[in-house]
């Protein structure tokens, strides 16, 4: 499988210490030394649980990656619990004064006393996992690095508006949609309306004649499905592909989710033969020889392999972790101001932080297209700032 990138040019209840030992970056603005906290449920025995500690191990491989460009790092992992009693308790213990940024919590009644506390104690909170982003009014150093939907969903509806300007635009109803699909779809609208585009709309229950008069053969079609599941896949995809075997003449596109990357084994010639868009805030390439060395460094450290999660919990703390030890290392305090600026390969996920308001924090925008071209490639379409 070939995969290509391209860019568009438009506008633990214990205390884990870990010591690594770089030097001094940038003359006066970098640290040498950067502490971080981890608090996150990371000894609770369920499913979710296990995902945290991936992450907090995913943080670690990224300190060992810094130790060897320099950078020493203390590491204070505690566990949160799940309630904001449990929060506060923690918090009372005061052993995170000290970090310069803190990865957590996962429960959203925790976040409240956790971004206060950092606030007040001059601390960078960076939330790895989504959550409303009305919390990021007044803290101007809280970070979201998964956005929320509608974030996500108004950066993907830009590549629509900007890559497919003179496609005829359908949205198709199917037999299982959900709020997702709609909520994408009326963004979409939204954001064609200065071109003038109309969506055109094709009810599941369409007969033959309704879909050859919302079909134009003349432009190319961008198909947006109301649902985003592998039921709603199911149920319409026969029906495209019927029409593109006896219309191959016409120029048909697939426009969908970020969940459609768990469906890729089942779907896969499906999603090249209609040639697939998905958009998407992360993307891990199995086949990289780069991907395939992680996962055996991840095995090596801690006697495992990842678990087979869309994302991978361990690259995500790995990219997360890197990107701010690495933009501490060299802007330090300054880091606010310069973070467009910090350079990173992540192995999964990328960020792009831009900040919501005046006094308001960061929420990470970044989202690509995956494209699965009807010549069986996969392209990686990156909008780049």
């Amino acid at each position: 499988m070939n995969i290509r990138r391209t860019f568009f040019l438009l506008r633990a209840g214990a205390l884990l210490l870990l010591i690594a030992l770089l030097p001094c970056p940038a003359k006066g603005q970098g640290k040498s030394q950067v502490h971080i906290g981890v608090v996150l449920p990371l000894k609770e025995k369920t499913q979710r649980g296990a995902k945290m500690v991936e992450f907090y191990q995913g943080v670690l491989l990224a300190v060992d990656s810094m130790r060897h460009e320099g950078l020493s790092a203390e590491v204070t992992a505690l566990h949160s619990g799940n309630s904001a009693a449990e929060m506060d308790q923690l918090l009372a213990a005061n052993s995170l004064a000290g970090c310069d940024v803190i990865f957590g919590p996962l429960d959203a009644p925790q976040l409240p006393a956790l971004a206060d506390y950092c606030d007040i104690h001059g601390i960078r909170l960076v939330v790895p996992f989504s959550t409303d982003n009305t919390q990021l009014q007044g803290h101007p150093t809280y970070y979201m690095a998964s956005a929320p939907r509608i974030v996500l969903q108004r950066e993907a509806a830009w590549y629509v508006q900007t890559q497919f300007t003179d496609a005829n635009i359908i949205a198709v109803s199917t037999l299982d949609p959900n709020d997702e699909g709609r909520q994408f779809i009326e963004q979409v609208k939204d954001a064609m309306v200065p071109a003038g585009t109309y969506v055109r709309q094709l009810p599941s229950a369409a007969d033959d004649m309704a879909f050859e008069a919302a079909i134009n053969p003349e432009r190319r079609n961008l198909l947006l499905l109301d649902g985003t599941s592998l039921k709603a896949l199911n149920t319409t995809l026969p029906r495209l592909q019927n029409y593109r075997r006896e219309h191959p003449e016409v120029q048909l596109s697939l426009f969908g989710y970020p969940a459609w990357q768990t469906y890729t084994q089942q779907l896969l010639n499906d999603f090249y033969a209609l040639d697939t868009y998905v958009y998407t805030p992360f993307y891990r390439n199995p086949l990289s020889p780069r991907t395939r060395e992680f996962d055996s460094r991840f095995v090596r450290w801690f006697q495992r392999p990842m678990q087979a999660t869309f994302p991978r919990y361990g690259e995500l703390g790995f990219d997360l972790g890197y990107y701010f030890l690495r933009g501490l290392s060299i802007y330090g305090d300054n880091l606010e101001e310069r973070h467009e600026r910090v350079p990173s390969n992540p192995y999964q996920n990328a960020f792009w932080f831009e900040r919501q308001g005046e006094g308001d924090g960061f929420v990470n925008t970044f989202v690509e297209l995956i494209h699965y071209t009807t010549y069986q490639s996969i392209d990686i379409l990156t909008r780049n700032r």
